[in-house]
């Protein structure tokens, strides 16, 4: 499966409610997470996507699309242009948003795209009208994250290493250097606080003078981390993994799933495109749902050569893809005529049931 990163990010300041906004630069574009490539190719690919689903992209508030909540529109994304080194996007506004600019309620949009192992931009998912750019500037990047960094990222080439400041004066009241991992730290500061607690807990016991530096040490580190002394370790391995997360980060099972709905959005779109056409029939829809959800390419293969099956004005399905009531034909209700048999006891006895 291509790797991809979510980005959420390239913030551009509005003034009023203008027809064309940028949302991101043409490029090399770097960023907390690593460095990828913004060009021509990722413009002619996002059109290229625009195009093939046939539908506008949405501009929400503050990325609720993101959330699976229910996110209204502030506007529409209906084409996009490459205008002054950037993509940018031609944007149809709600008269709720515009209120919303004019009165400068809202500043930024920001936009959400996906980049490949080819550290390419490659899809433009939706954008979002924010005042929170993480970034001074005209295209802030907030955070990249890739599936395939979860876990290993400080193990990846170009990745981070060693601690940040805090974490380096962490790793020094332990007794180690500034360059060292995380998993050294957190290893040091469990046994220390281990220690502490066994030794601590002793009513009346006196610390030996050589174990009171670990004790007053673990304290700092609690100080340092904004926990009371005498955390339990969880409470401060969850700080120091805290102090790792950049600003916007999208958690591991929230990214899955949006890319779990984006890709059932696409499979369906391509099901119905291929009911409409009369590729396959509606008792079909199942089996090719699951087909372009395994192999979607294969799918589209298959869609492309297969000769049309159901005449058109016959496929039986609705513009939603649902399957169509079926009507009687004008034999079957001469027919049903001459015996005495109602349009309407047709309807309720006999003609349109599913077989058991």
């Amino acid at each position: 499966m291509k790797g991809f990163f979510a980005l959420s990010g390239g913030e551009s300041e509005l003034k009023g409610a203008p027809e064309i906004v940028k949302l991101l630069p043409l490029g090399h574009v770097s960023t907390k997470k690593g460095d990828f490539e913004v060009d021509e190719e990722s413009f002619k690919a996002m059109k290229a996507q625009m195009q093939q689903h046939g539908v506008d992209i949405v501009i929400d508030y503050e990325h609720q699309t993101l959330k699976d909540i229910q996110a209204p529109a502030g506007g529409w994304i209906k084409e996009l242009v490459l205008q002054d080194g950037a993509i940018a996007a031609k944007v149809e506004w709600t008269e709720t948003a515009r209120q919303y600019l004019k009165n400068k309620e809202y500043r930024y949009i920001s936009p959400v795209v996906f980049v490949n192992k080819d550290n390419r931009a490659t899809m433009l998912h939706s954008a979002a009208l924010t005042n929170t750019p993480a970034i001074d500037g005209m295209f802030p990047i907030i955070n990249s994250l890739g599936l395939e960094d979860y876990g290993d990222s400080d193990n990846k080439e170009g990745g981070n290493n060693t601690m940040n400041e805090l974490l380096k004066k962490i790793a020094a009241l332990l007794g180690l250097g500034e360059e060292a991992t995380e998993e050294e730290v957190m290893q040091k500061l469990g046994e220390a606080l281990n220690e502490a607690k066994q030794r601590g807990d002793a009513a009346g016991q006196k610390q030996p003078p050589e174990e009171e530096g670990k004790i007053v040490a673990n304290k700092v580190v609690c100080g340092l981390l904004g926990l009371e002394a005498g955390a339990k370790t969880d409470d401060v391995a969850a700080a120091i993994m805290a102090l790792k997360q950049p600003k916007g980060f999208v958690p591991e099972t929230e990214l899955r799933a949006l890319k779990e709905k984006i890709e059932r959005k696409e499979a369906d779109d391509a099901v119905l495109v291929a009911l409409k056409a009369g590729k396959i029939a509606a008792a079909q829809k199942e089996w090719a749902t699951e087909y372009a959800l395994k192999d979607p390419d294969g799918f589209k293969a298959f869609v492309a050569k297969a000769p049309q099956v159901v005449p058109m004005g016959e496929l039986g399905v609705e513009p939603d893809g649902s399957k169509a009531p079926q009507r009687a034909s004008e034999e079957t209700l001469k027919v049903c005529k001459m015996l005495g048999v109602s349009e309407e006891d047709l309807k309720k006895y006999g003609f349109g049931k599913d077989d058991k």
